[in-house]
């Protein structure tokens, strides 16, 4: 076995020998270029395990596997820190089904990366390698993975199990991987974990547990994910994305600084590591968000909040307790309209908003203005992307134009004056409500408005008068005995007077 290692030590050594790794040219002086050729595996390792993957009768030249000869895609693109050649194995997409392999398959020496994702594979390969440290099984049919399948890869740092078939992961299952830095288990049907599943993996850095229906486990076991799982606090990055979870218990979690948590139907998050610099929570379900829903978390930086579908209003004291958060990110929450005044705490009443806010992204809201008592958190504002939002550029939003040092990006909606404007151009005057004009407007409507007054009344003067009789004019009764009355003279009857 050790000359096998050997032999195929030196023909990987031969494979970067000459420019770019490719044909091996002569060392020795005076011979000739054109008749080097590469030495014949004896039948014995062609035939072994270590010829499985890789055709060294052709080293190299071959990259795409055009022959179609079932041969991996083995290359050599550089050298690794200790000098030695690194061997990356891509077998992606080449059907290879369980048949496909002979017991436990001893790696090429020098392997540190080997590719099978999009196969065909039901179980987990048995491989063995002392340089390994990058492997992919994403995308195949594996059902379960078997306890310490992995206990001869001792130098694996990241493990990717996505896509695949996977129910339950055992307490053995990761045996062996104490230099294991990510697992990425996204993707699979995992339901259950058995205790302690991850205290094989010391030195775990990053957990991928997204899209697996995890809810119901963690509800039913009400325990610590760090105490009942087994995963240490070298754990910086977990992500839990569609796992259906209402709640989880993160508290232990000391080293913990990013969690992914989002489209999970969550009811609050109040156990959470105080230290968590990176949250989010995009596509929650929740309608208004409440003051108590996130703990205080003193260190925390960025907090994602994006495409939360009924999230209509950001509540009083909502982002309260928050005093070094610098980037608050809620683009696609298309049906937010209302940010309390309040919603970093209470500044000239009781001088508690304390914020480093830096960025803040209202791209796709539906945010229509923001009251001036927003001033005190918006002071070391430097971006406010509201871009796609129904601005209303009128004089509450003056404030926010005079915000010194303060990119702002977006479009006016209304008044029709300054509709399609970007908002960064329209100058401080410009932003006006209806009730305030300039004063020659106000002159020019009272003055209109006087002299619409005179023209009534000399109006109404002269109607009266026409209709007043005159002084002079004196009326009289006139009746049948009136000497007034008026004398009908017959012709023929006319007296001569």
């Amino acid at each position: 076995m050790c000359s096998k290692v050997l032999l195929v030590t030196l023909t990987v050594l031969l494979f970067v020998v000459g420019d770019g790794g490719g044909t091996v040219r002569a060392q020795e002086d005076g011979e000739d270029d054109s008749m080097t050729a590469l030495p014949e595996l004896p039948d014995q390792v062609s035939a072994g395990l270590v010829s499985h993957l890789c055709n060294f009768s052709k080293p190299l030249q071959d990259p795409t596997d055009l022959d179609d000869d079932q041969y991996c895609d083995c290359d050599v693109p550089n050298s690794g820190s200790s000098g030695l050649p690194e061997l990356h194995i891509n077998c992606r997409r080449h059907r290879f089904a369980d048949g496909f392999w002979r017991g436990i398959e001893q790696l090429p020496q020098g392997t540190v990366r080997l590719d099978l994702s999009y196969n065909e594979l039901t179980s987990v390969p048995r491989l063995s390698s002392d340089t390994l440290q990058h492997l992919s099984l994403a995308h195949n049919q594996i059902a379960a993975v078997p306890d310490k399948v992995f206990a001869n890869l001792s130098t694996l740092q990241e493990l990717d199990l996505s896509g695949n078939r996977i129910q339950l992961l055992g307490t053995d299952a990761l045996a062996g991987l104490g230099r294991l830095k990510l697992i990425n288990l996204s993707d699979n049907r995992i339901a259950s974990i058995e205790v302690n599943a991850f205290s094989n993996a010391l030195d775990l850095h990053q957990l991928i547990l997204s899209n697996n229906s995890l809810g119901a486990f963690f509800n039913r076991t009400e325990s610590d994910l760090y105490l009942r799982l087994g995963v240490t606090n070298r754990l910086a990055i977990l992500e839990l994305k569609r796992c259906n979870l209402t709640d989880i218990n993160l508290a232990s979690g000391v080293g913990l600084e990013r969690a992914v948590l989002g489209h999970n139907p969550l009811q609050q998050l109040a156990q959470l590591p105080k230290q968590l610099a990176h949250l989010d929570i995009s596509g929650v379900p929740i309608r208004n968000f409440p003051a108590k829903f996130l703990p205080h978390l003193l260190h925390l930086e960025n907090l994602t909040m994006r495409d939360m579908p009924i999230l209509y209003t950001l509540e009083q004291y909502a982002l309260f307790g928050l005093p070094r958060l610098a980037m608050l990110d809620l683009q696609g929450s298309r049906n937010l309209s209302t940010i309390h005044p309040h919603v970093f705490g209470q500044n000239v009443v009781r001088n508690e908003t304390e914020t480093q806010l830096k960025r803040l992204i209202l791209k796709g809201t539906n945010i229509r203005t923001l009251n001036s008592t927003l001033r005190f958190a918006f002071e070391n504002l430097r971006l406010l992307d509201i871009r796609g939002a129904p601005l209303r550029c009128d004089c509450e939003l003056r404030w926010l134009r005079d915000l010194p040092n303060l990119m702002t990006l977006g479009v006016c909606v209304r008044p029709n004056a300054l509709r399609e404007q970007r908002f960064g151009t329209i100058e401080p005057h410009q932003f006006q409500c209806r009730a305030e004009q300039f004063w020659i407007y106000t002159v020019f409507n009272v003055v209109l408005a006087i002299l619409l007054i005179l023209l009534v009344s000399v109006g109404v003067f002269l109607i009266v008068r026409a209709i007043r009789p005159k002084p002079h004019v004196q009326l009289r009764m006139v009746g049948p005995n009136s000497p007034y009355a008026r004398v009908t003279i017959e012709p023929n009857r006319a007296e001569v007077l």
